[in-house]
């Protein structure tokens, strides 16, 4: 009887010891690799994956702790989101922008810069004078001789 009570505590240790999640299994790269494509539905508008204050957010940690139950049975990333699709609504799925998505944006930002250095070379050129230089100096001299006899008597 004491044999049989010994193997089954020695059961139970090395099963708990098999269930057993620990910090480490929550933090995993699997883990976070399909908490990164959930979004927190406690309102923080960040990833499961986050390492929001109160750290841990107690949502994100019990989603976790789903993750790492599924995966362990053998569930593959898609059908973890699937199935948090189902239970908790499509909008838990964080959709990432597909390939034309991720264009578009190099383009738009591409197109911008652009804009901004034409913008810069329209108007950091020097505008020219507005009547134009005198013709000679013989005329430059006329002007510049009255301007001295009319100012002689101002000192």
């Amino acid at each position: 009887m004491r044999r049989l009570r010994s193997s089954l505590l020695i059961f139970g240790l090395v099963a708990a010891a098999c269930f057993a999640q620990t910090a480490e299994d929550l933090e995993s790269p699997a883990v976070n690799r399909v908490a990164e494509k959930l979004l927190c539905p406690c309102g923080c508008k960040m990833n499961m994956a986050c390492r929001m204050d109160p750290y841990p957010c107690k949502t994100c940690w019990e989603n976790k702790k789903k993750i790492f139950k599924m995966q362990s049975v053998g569930f593959s990333d898609q059908q973890i989101l699937d199935t948090f699709a189902r239970e908790q609504g499509k909008d838990i799925v964080a959709v990432q922008p597909g390939v034309i998505g991720s264009i578009s944006m190099y383009t738009a930002a591409f197109v911008g810069l652009i804009l901004v250095v034409w913008v810069i070379r329209k108007y950091s050129h020097k505008p020219a004078a507005a009547g134009g230089a005198p013709a000679d100096d013989a005329e430059l001299n006329r002007y510049h001789d009255r301007i001295e006899k009319e100012t002689e008597g101002l000192e």
